[in-house]
């Protein structure tokens, strides 16, 4: 569902976009921006923004130097799918459009998780809060790929291409996604290597009577369906109490009749490099994945790269991911 919606954004143009026909915008100055139409963007639609306001024009003639913003000259054109509208005259890059843009100013392992974020089932909120009302992600992969191809001598498309190697859909929290990014980045780059898995991924209650499960189906945050093997970000929090310990271990326990086994990944052990790794290496070893050591790359640096992808907001924010991506019934 979530392929079809953005499928079918990629095939609409709003009419404020035509004007990003390579180069000759039409009605220029009625769509020059203004200091009172960005502050009310501001005030209103956009309060979200942070600062600076980055805005995209299609002609030189339409620059216009703004407090508290910045004017992008946008001379080649743009195919459709590429915005979004949020009022009339008012339109914001779509997420595809976002992608290629951002991957020309970010690093590599920054910009596999702004994927993920994209294709993901959380926001991230200005103040680095998460929330998880997402019951579709934005876009997928399949989505931003096929944008690409529309783009294919646009800045930064070689690398984004590159970047959706690593990227999956359907993330639930920041620390799944930081997680999913450190062990499937190629050694090369201080990752792991490990193929991709997929993300909340459904396992089904067996369909003969008296299977014993309580649930209809089960959830798990990483999950490798050619290998059975699945992986749990779980917090302390979380899992204090007997009411709690006593749901986990039946979970393991009618996963496990179904010859799944899950690794349960603690904040103590993600945050801990010696922890994270022994993690990675039995994930490794039921995946058949040989992990070698890379020139430049040790416990420590990998450390150093997971940190990059994580802040304490994001720790917090996973911590309080809403149970319905855990267990559903």
């Amino acid at each position: 569902m979530a392929s079809l919606l953005a499928f079918d954004r990629l095939g609409t143009t709003c009419k404020e976009a035509l004007l990003f026909d390579g180069g000759n915008p039409v009605g220029a100055a009625a769509n020059k921006p203004y200091a009172h139409e960005v502050r009310e963007a501001r005030a209103g639609a956009l309060a979200f923004a942070s600062s600076p306001l980055h805005v995209m024009v299609a002609g030189k003639s339409l620059v216009n130097p703004v407090r508290d913003s910045v004017c992008h000259l946008c001379s080649t054109g743009l195919p459709s799918g590429s915005f979004v509208r949020v009022s009339d005259g008012l339109l914001l890059c779509s997420p595809e459009l976002c992608f290629l843009q951002m991957a020309a100013l970010i690093p590599f392992h920054a910009l596999v998780k702004l994927g993920f974020e994209l294709c993901g089932l959380y926001t991230l909120q200005p103040d680095g809060r998460a929330e998880y009302q997402r019951v579709l992600p934005p876009t997928t992969v399949s989505a931003l790929s096929a944008y690409l191809e529309r783009r294919p001598r646009a800045t930064g498309v070689a690398t984004a291409r590159k970047a959706l190697r690593y990227v999956a859909v359907a993330s639930g929290s920041p620390m799944e996604t930081a997680m999913a990014v450190i062990l499937c980045l190629p050694l090369r780059l201080g990752g792991y290597g490990l193929p991709l898995p997929r993300m909340n991924y459904r396992i089904d209650a067996p369909r003969s009577k008296g299977h014993g499960w309580e649930k209809s189906y089960y959830l798990c945050d990483l999950y490798w369906p050619d290998a059975h093997i699945g992986v749990e970000y779980d917090s302390d929090l979380e899992h204090t109490g007997p009411i709690r310990i006593a749901e986990d271990a039946r979970r393991r326990n009618d996963l496990a009749s179904r010859g799944i086994t899950t690794i349960t990944a603690t904040r103590e052990q993600v945050m801990d490099g010696e922890g994270f790794d022994r993690i990675a290496r039995q994930l490794a070893k039921r995946l058949n994945v040989r992990i070698r050591s890379e020139r430049g790359w040790n416990l420590d640096a990998r450390q150093q790269l997971f940190r990059s992808l994580v802040t304490m907001k994001d720790v917090e924010a996973s911590w309080t991911k809403t149970r319905r991506f855990f267990i559903c019934k």
